[in-house]
């Protein structure tokens, strides 16, 4: 089982600067959309492989805005 995080995004502008900043950090991530019964409404959230901590350090220090963050566990 890997550790995943994900961050609710608004839109996928931010999104997807937030794959680009957290890809220079050599985090790898997907984005995908919310599914429509999702709490929050829709939007978009970016699944990170690493750490909720350090993922949501870097996109505070990027200036990144994000919803919520959760961490699980995805099969690698």
């Amino acid at each position: 089982m890997m550790l995943t995080c994900k961050a609710a995004m608004q839109s996928y502008t931010q999104a997807m600067k937030a794959q680009k900043l957290l890809g220079g950090y050599g985090y790898r991530s997907e984005i995908r959309r919310k599914e429509k019964n999702a709490p929050g409404g829709c939007g978009y959230v970016l699944v990170v492989k690493g750490d909720c901590s350090s993922v949501s350090d870097i996109l505070l220090y990027g200036g990144i805005p994000y919803q919520d963050v959760q961490s699980g566990r995805e099969a690698p």
